[in-house]
């Protein structure tokens, strides 16, 4: 899918954008997020119920662990998952946000992202997420240099712990040695997964913030094509930055990204 949005982006800019060389040059510095971040409601909002569907995912499947050893170590990873939410919605009851109503205006989003990205399997599940959390994460650590000092450390505190990270990095290694096939379906899902995770990226941003436009300002459809690609350019180096973490994370457990 991100093939797919990259060549209607070219060819788009052809049409009416600068030339290829221009806009390269004005996009090899990466981007201040700061303008960026949403207000702490929102983004804290949509951090703890990214985390909560996390949690919720990894204690589903728990049922289907292929060992015991497996479902004991997934419930402590699980146990972690649910701290982090734990700690982000205390940061909203913290400052004054009860965090049910900071969640809810972004349930639908996240949870029609989570549909999208189903697994067949348990393997297929725990590459999910191992792969979108870890992007997620890092991309509101990010994001999250725009918030108040005090809740930005308070962020990156609470999204340090990474025992489901060890935990997905072991049981897959050991699995796809003992089945060269699982790996071969596995990198494939990996890959397919990078698409999706960048449109739920995208949505934590507002499109004419990012491109310079006014939010008052009634948009004709060509008016609205521009804008989706001036905010899209914006946010390529960005972008380009997630695509390599994730590329590292699929090096790490023996997938071709």
């Amino acid at each position: 899918m991100f093939e797919w949005i990259k060549r209607i982006g070219k060819k788009a800019r052809n049409l009416v954008l600068p030339e290829r060389e221009e806009r390269r040059a004005r996009n090899i510095e990466a981007i201040d997020l700061a303008p960026y971040t949403p207000e702490p409601k929102a983004f804290l909002g949509q951090l703890a119920y990214l985390e909560l569907s996390q949690f919720e995912i990894l204690t589903n499947e728990l049922k289907f662990s292929p060992t015991t050893s497996d479902k004991a170590q997934l419930s402590e990873a699980s146990a972690k998952s649910f701290q982090k939410y734990r700690s982000i919605a205390k940061l909203l009851s913290t400052n004054g946000v009860d965090a049910t109503d900071a969640m809810d205006p972004f349930t639908e989003r996240i949870e029609t992202f989570h549909s999208r990205t189903n697994g067949i399997d348990w393997y297929e599940t725990v590459v999910k997420v191992y792969l979108v959390g870890g992007l997620l994460e890092d991309f509101y650590k990010r994001l999250a240099v725009g918030l108040p000092d005090e809740i930005r450390e308070d962020v990156e505190k609470a999204l340090k712990d990474s025992t489901f990270e060890k935990f997905a990095k072991l049981v897959l290694i050991e699995a796809m040695q003992e089945n060269p096939q699982l790996a071969s379906r596995l990198a494939l899902w990996g890959r397919r997964l990078m698409g999706d995770v960048l449109l739920e990226l995208r949505a934590a941003f507002d499109n004419r913030k990012l491109a310079g436009t006014a939010k008052s300002k009634k948009l004709t459809l060509d008016d609205e094509r521009r804008v989706n690609l001036e905010a899209y350019s914006k946010l390529e180096p960005l972008i380009s930055e997630l695509i390599g973490a994730h590329s590292l994370r699929m090096d790490a457990i023996g997938l071709a990204a």
